[in-house]
């Protein structure tokens, strides 16, 4: 399988939209509406995002940023340093749920977050009952750190992969 990451562009909007209103993407994500509103606008400073294709085929989105100090505090991360990079993802197209997409488009952009020495550590959050999207990070080297409360999603893990960690 050849997973690759390209920019995204106006054009992808339609197709993230529909993902967006997929139920399997919705039940992780959330609000179409809402998150549709917000993959219009252009990324802002210390945010990043890229669409996955896996054999010349668009299957998924993910986006990787710095999380800001309230972002944290807020939920209960106080030791956590802004300089972390956290990454979210979308499978959207449902028939490569499960078949290593994820935690290979994960582990690309983990691997060149890492390389800048200024990036400690890489997080994500899960919800708790989003157990592929664990075994993903897990299978991208990431390990399960702790439970929190991320406002408004609910009960997380934060999952979290130090520079050198392999995968799993």
């Amino acid at each position: 399988m050849n997973v690759r990451l390209l920019d995204v562009t106006t054009d992808d909007l339609p197709l993230i939209e529909q993902w967006l209103y997929d139920e399997h993407v919705r039940s992780a994500w959330g609000d179409p509406e809402t998150n549709a509103r917000m993959l219009c606008d252009p990324p802002a400073d210390g945010h990043w995002r890229a669409i996955i294709e896996t054999d010349g085929r668009k299957v998924g989105l993910v986006l990787w940023q710095h999380p800001t100090r309230q972002e944290l505090d807020e939920a209960g991360l106080i030791d956590i340093p802004e300089s972390v990079i956290d990454i979210d993802i979308m499978i959207g197209e449902r028939t490569e749920v499960g078949r290593g997409v994820g935690s290979a488009a994960i582990r690309l952009v983990a691997n060149a977050v890492l390389s800048d020495p200024a990036v400690p550590f890489v997080i994500a959050a899960t919800l708790i009952d989003n157990l592929a999207s664990q075994r993903a990070f897990a299978k991208a080297g990431f390990r399960s750190d702790r439970e929190f409360d991320d406002v408004p999603s609910g009960r997380c893990v934060l999952m979290v992969r130090h520079r050198g960690a392999q995968d799993a």
